[in-house]
């Protein structure tokens, strides 16, 4: 088996025998892995803090040949991001983006301005807690442009009327926002007033790291969190469960 060195993070794994540990890799060379790491759960495992949630690592992986299992014999932490793991909220929404990476990515596509993306978004994270939603708006938007589903908000997706100071409808699988004349009824649509809709639009084009200056009152901020996350999950279609875990811990109210 060939050494095949990768930088990149653990997002969650699953024990396996007595004291290994399966993992989901996401790495700026390979995308999103699996790895086996042998030993990890032992007490004095030196690869444990390498591999723990959203720890930046270098690692040492090994493959044999058809096989989709890497095994990660050697680690080196890079970035631990200890700031960002110190408050449980943010600890929650490292789940959140860990559950994101896993369900909406394909294994083997790497995509190094998603890599950027989720470094600089650890960063924002890391600075403050307040605002903690409002990051992570700003991150699916960019994440969903990133999965090749670029949402359109300054005109009707079907019929091309500006949508400024106007509400619309937010509708997977039809390019975004659609004005209330176009928009078809049903359950699949996703009602946004023209205050989101411009928020939304801010949120597109700030860099990740300056999201924060978007001021929202909190209840505003995490309707427009909830409101991404489902176009998401409807355009993945997958469900993203640790969200509902998310909003079981911090009720909408407390501050996140």
């Amino acid at each position: 088996m060939n050494l095949i060195p990768a930088r990149g993070f653990a997002l969650n794994g699953y024990p396996y025998g007595e004291a290994d540990k399966i993992l989901q890799l996401y790495t700026l060379q390979w995308g999103k892995v699996k790895a086996i790491v042998k030993g990890v759960r032992k007490p004095k495992s030196r690869l444990a803090s390498a591999t723990e949630l959203f720890t930046e690592s270098a690692f040492a992986l090994y493959k044999k040949p058809h096989s989709d299992l890497y095994l990660l014999s050697q680690a080196k932490i890079l970035c631990g991001y200890a700031e960002l793991k110190k408050a449980f909220q943010a600890i929650t929404a490292l789940q959140i983006l860990a559950d994101l990476l896993t369900q909406a990515l394909h294994d083997a596509e790497p995509n190094p301005n998603l890599y950027a993306l989720l470094k600089g978004t650890l960063a924002a994270l890391g600075e403050s807690s307040d605002g903690l939603e409002t990051v992570l708006s700003a991150f699916i938007i960019k994440f969903i442009e990133l999965l090749g589903h670029p949402m359109e908000l300054d005109h009707c997706a079907e019929c091309g009327a500006s949508l400024q100071r106007k509400g619309a409808y937010l509708i997977p699988h039809r390019g975004g926002a659609l004005c209330l004349d176009c928009s078809p009824s049903g359950p699949s649509r996703l009602k946004v007033s023209p205050a989101g809709l411009a928020i939304l639009r801010k949120l597109r084009e700030l860099p990740v790291a300056k999201a924060r200056v978007v001021k929202m009152k909190p209840a505003f901020s995490r309707s427009l969190f909830l409101l991404l996350m489902e176009y998401l999950e409807r355009t993945i279609e997958k469900k993203i469960k640790s969200v509902d875990y998310y909003l079981k811990v911090l009720p909408a109210g407390e501050k996140p």
